[in-house]
């Protein structure tokens, strides 16, 4: 059984349940939208154990070494602000891949050498260059006997990162943060009766084709169609941003009603071009990440706080260094919490406004300039 709840100014959609029945789909102009409820973090089934490990000291503290893509985000803000609320003596050293995956080798050899007590990737394919698929045919590439935390990955399971989220198979736990796909577009139907949706995204990332996959399926079942338009590559075989651009009008042109820009590290380094061409041909954009909301001009989304995932990433990593759990009896934290944020200038600039059952229960905010 599910229990709905209102709370403004979030609006949180859940995964549905076995003996849930789907919302009725809005038209656009107010109720019925009981799509909407409040839940904390998971609770997490934890084991209970002996603890082996080491008690810190300001003097001594955890050493974390933490992995990421493209330079410190709010999550780790949270992380560190969850760790230090909780009087744990740590120091976080961060190292940035700056967007090249070359860069992983030689940070894997000063992890092994400096053996902290917790290593913390960001995203998917930092974590899959630091520790490794489950199954690596060559495991001493990578950091294995050190417990690890990842974070910002979209597909674990499918990533092959890990064995299942209850249990992960291996020396590393994290948390999960995207919402499931036909919770989002359960969002986008009671923003508006959509028919037509194109995706724009990035081929040569991981994550980025596993959640095109999974729009395939889910789209059609939701009784829209999709249009997917892989990114031209350049002549060293990256995504070129500008027909990353074109690819807007082709869009437009073919019949889209809506552009989803999902869990993509390039779209968001390029969101403000891409959101701002968006608008100028009249296209609404959907984001399944905070990042295109905060810094771009995406005009709604239902995302998961990145401050609060790293909290949540924090609490993992008081399990592991505090209690002394390995990493593979801790299941995957799972935000169950997330947030249908609409950026109202946008709104207005596009001219397709939320019925009165989400502006009652949305997030409103303003894009950046």
């Amino acid at each position: 059984m599910t229990v709905w709840n209102f709370k403004d100014p979030g609006v949180w959609f859940r995964r549905r349940l076995p003996g849930f029945r789907r919302p009725a789909r809005s038209t656009g102009s107010g109720p019925p939208l009981a799509t909407v409820l409040i839940l904390t973090l998971v609770s997490l089934a934890l084991p209970v154990s002996e603890s082996n490990a080491r008690t810190a000291t300001p003097d001594d503290p955890y050493r974390i070494i933490g992995v990421v893509w493209r330079g410190e985000t709010e999550v780790e803000a949270g992380f560190r602000a969850q760790l230090t609320q909780r009087r744990i003596p740590f120091e976080l050293e961060i190292l940035n891949l700056a967007l090249d995956r070359k860069n992983a080798p030689a940070f894997v050899e000063e992890i092994k050498r400096k053996r902290p007590d917790l290593v913390y990737t960001w995203g998917t394919g930092t974590t899959t260059s630091i520790v490794g698929p489950i199954d690596a045919e060559n495991p001493d590439s990578f950091v294995r006997d050190i417990p690890g935390l990842f974070v910002l990955v979209s597909y674990p399971l499918q990533a092959n990162i890990i064995e299942s989220f209850e249990r992960t198979g291996r020396n590393l736990t994290g948390v999960s943060f995207l919402a499931p796909v036909d919770v989002q577009f359960s969002a986008i139907q009671a923003y508006y009766p959509f028919k037509t949706v194109a995706v724009i995204y990035d081929e040569t990332a991981q994550n980025s084709r596993i959640n095109v996959e999974r729009l395939k399926v889910t789209v059609p079942e939701m009784g829209m169609r999709l249009l997917v338009y892989p990114i031209p590559l350049d002549g060293n075989g990256r995504p070129d941003p500008e027909e990353m651009l074109g690819l807007v009008a082709v869009a437009r042109e073919d019949g889209a009603e809506l552009l989803y820009i999902g869990p993509d590290s390039f779209l968001v380094r390029h969101a403000d071009a891409l959101t701002s061409t968006a608008i100028e041909a009249g296209l609404p954009t959907f984001s399944a990440t905070q990042a295109p909301l905060l810094n771009s001009r995406a005009m709604f989304g239902l995302v998961s706080d990145y401050f609060t995932h790293g909290r949540l990433a924090a609490l993992q990593a008081e399990r592991i260094l505090v209690d002394g759990i390995a990493p593979e009896d801790l299941p995957v934290g799972e935000l169950t919490r997330y947030k249908l944020w609409i950026n109202h200038d946008v709104v207005h600039e596009v001219g397709l406004y939320p019925p009165l059952a989400l502006i009652a229960v949305a997030d409103f905010r303003e894009s950046p300039r």
